[in-house]
């Protein structure tokens, strides 16, 4: 479980928007959920090809290239027994994070340049009833989570409508009488987790080889240094503009997102 900082920046009854530092293709929405509280579950914007039927397959594709190394992979597919072990434990581990996925409560968005006329009609569609579902949501006090530029990441995300969610929300609130607040949360894993040190924390959630590293280090004379994964809630932003110009919306989602990355030390910052 994640470790929850600043729980006290999060308004309680209110239109709250969480805004994560989803950079890379990694698990900080799922990280989000288990930290923020529990009172009311969180709705998540989510890519609409991360729901489409080739879900299992990308999603299993992701596990390959994020856990194993490529020489691993390599060397166990060499035998029978071994690769069929393989593929076995490749198969738990993405029905694992599939059923976590499928545990969120969604909110599907198109994000990238549709490759055809037929599919600009249904990103339009799509976009327009996720920003309906949002709006509807926050004015009903259900949190949503999003993205800085409302995208995979803020470099990816180029459509110019995409860029501007966070603050077009609110300003959707505002009109109604309310006023959303943007919660910028930051999710640090130390150490980062990669290839080479995923073993580590998949190793601490099993309470024997906890012990026996525990036990190694005490007898070493050193400490041991649990993996760990915090989720920090900053103070929250408001955008109280009824009509802002889109550079508004531009200046403040700039703001936010130098807020973000200073606070993770990402280079992006600059």
């Amino acid at each position: 479980m994640p470790e929850a900082h600043g729980l006290k920046n999060i308004p309680l009854r209110e239109p709250v928007l969480y805004v994560y530092n989803h950079i890379t293709r990694r698990a900080e929405p799922l990280f989000l959920g288990l930290a923020a509280p529990s009172t009311s579950p969180i709705r998540f914007l989510a890519e609409i090809t991360v729901l489409g039927d080739y879900l299992i397959e990308r999603t299993r594709r992701d596990v390959i290239n994020s856990v194993f190394p490529p020489a691993f992979q390599a060397k166990v597919r060499r035998r029978l027994i071994s690769r069929f072990l393989f593929e076995k434990c490749v198969d738990i581990l993405t029905q694992y994070f599939v059923t976590q996925m499928g545990r969120f409560n969604v909110i599907p968005v198109y994000l990238h340049d549709p490759p055809s006329k037929a599919e600009r009609i249904i990103k339009r569609r799509v976009n327009r009833e996720a920003l309906e579902a949002c709006v509807d949501s926050l004015e009903r006090c259900v949190p949503v989570a999003i993205a800085p530029s409302g995208g995979s990441t803020h470099e990816e995300a180029e459509d110019s409508i995409v860029q501007t969610v966070v603050p077009t929300l609110a300003s959707f609130l505002y009109r109604r009488g309310k006023i959303v607040k943007i919660v910028p949360c930051i999710v640090k894993e130390n150490p980062p987790v990669t290839k080479n040190t995923y073993g580590r924390y998949l190793a601490d959630r099993i309470l024997l080889l906890r012990f026996l590293k525990r036990l190694l280090s005490w007898l070493k004379g050193s400490r041991y240094q649990r993996p760990r994964i915090t989720v920090d809630f900053l103070p929250p932003l408001t955008f109280p503009k009824p009509y802002p110009t889109k550079a508004e919306k531009i200046e403040f989602v700039r703001r936010l997102q130098k807020i973000m990355f200073e606070n993770t030390g990402s280079d992006h910052a600059n």
